[in-house]
């Protein structure tokens, strides 16, 4: 079983093979948590904050309205226990913004969103801010919204050190220091980047978790704390004498939530009927994918940039695009030659305007594409043609 890893994931997987399971591969629904609302709640207005191009920064006003526009309200016991919490997050903003207005600066990136190999294994996150503390150097920030941290947790912290090995890998320069940042009292845990020592660990961790998911490992850690609030406790066969009749796999989910005979025909009847639908607009689907590939084929090899039917016109259009297998040989080009900060990431379509751009020099046009292959790729357009008269 190939799957793609998440910091969370590898928690939940550690905690209960079973969880996992339940969660991530038969996708059963978790109760929402206010907590976790509250948590996005605040992050995004965060987010907002720094959304800026240049100085000033965004006024308390404006982050407070989005703020509230864009406020969460899954998972509250009630209205009086949200409206504790959205104060609350009005609060933290307020005293974020007053402490930190005066020496903002824009970030590197906000909600950085990353997707890297670790020995093998295909590992994605977010990093929720990270900023240029020197031309090589940056320093990672993860907000908390939670309860009181320990001053040691960030020197251990494991999504720290997942967000440092994808920064370093992906953004090409060294993490200076990691940070947890507890917005309730708007205190900042500060630590030094992590050593190779929890870098190996968690390496190690990742390849062991991957290997016992590959292997279907998904035997249930009953633990009392943590059992006490599983949302999957139905489904789980440590608890089956609690719920008699409860489905335990997602076949039997499925079979108990499917229409019993007698009780509702048409609505049975109607569920087969879109499924069908969707099987036969998925067919449809790949045998146009395939008619479309065979046409700008024919239209290529003619040397045609349109076509027309009785019916119908066909246009082609064909873009460049360059693939750079040895990204650590990109980014010494760039960054030797000076124009790191002209595509702040080392994405593939950033690099190939650096390639088309007149103002590169062209010694380093030239090392890009000697680093890339280049292959061509053609979209095609469809549209009937209208009947001469018609109006």
């Amino acid at each position: 079983m190939a799957v793609t890893l998440s910091q969370s994931s590898i928690s939940t997987y550690r905690d209960c093979p079973k969880k996992w399971k339940l969660k991530y591969v038969d996708k059963l629904p978790e109760k929402p948590r206010h907590f976790f609302s509250f948590g996005k709640s605040v992050h995004d207005a965060l987010e907002y904050f720094y959304a800026v191009q240049a100085l000033p920064p965004k006024p308390l006003e404006d982050v407070l309205r989005h703020y509230r526009e864009n406020w969460i309200s899954e998972g509250y016991a009630n209205a009086a226990q949200e409206e504790e919490y959205k104060a609350e997050g009005e609060r933290i903003l307020g005293d974020y913004h007053r402490k930190h207005y005066d020496t903002f600066r824009i970030p590197y990136f906000t909600e950085y969103a990353f997707t890297f190999d670790v020995d093998g294994v295909p590992v994605r996150g977010f990093v929720d801010r990270v900023d240029k503390v020197g031309e090589d150097r940056i320093a990672i920030l993860d907000y908390k919204t939670g309860k009181a941290i320990p001053a040691s947790r960030a020197e251990q912290d494991q999504q720290l050190t997942m967000y440092q090995m994808a920064c370093e890998e992906l953004l090409g320069k060294t993490v200076e220091t990691l940070t947890l940042y507890h917005l309730p009292s708007q205190k900042a845990l500060t630590v030094p980047r992590h050593g190779k020592e929890l870098v190996q660990g968690l390496r190690a961790q990742v390849v062991e978790v991957a290997g016992a998911i590959g292997r279907e490992v998904f035997d249930p850690k009953p633990e009392e704390r943590k059992c006490s609030w599983c949302d999957f406790k139905p489904h789980c066969p440590v608890f089956k004498h609690l719920y008699p009749g409860a489905p335990v796999s997602p076949a039997a989910a499925a079979a108990e939530a499917a229409p019993k005979p007698g009780t509702d025909k048409a609505l049975a009847k109607l569920v087969d009927k879109v499924g069908k639908a969707a099987e036969d607009l998925e067919k449809r689907r790949q045998a146009l994918e395939e008619l479309k590939a065979e046409l700008a084929q024919a239209l290529k090899e003619k040397g045609f940039v349109k076509a027309f039917g009785s019916a119908f016109e066909a246009a082609r259009q064909s873009s460049e695009r360059w693939e750079f297998s040895d990204r650590k040989k990109v980014l010494d080009e760039i960054q030797r030659a000076g124009f790191w900060d002209k595509i702040m990431a080392p994405s593939a379509p950033l690099v190939q305007k650096l390639m088309t751009d007149p103002a590169v020099p062209l010694h380093l046009r030239e090392k890009l594409a000697r680093l890339a292959t280049r292959s061509e790729k053609d979209e095609l357009s469809i549209k009937r043609v209208a009947d001469e008269g018609a109006g």
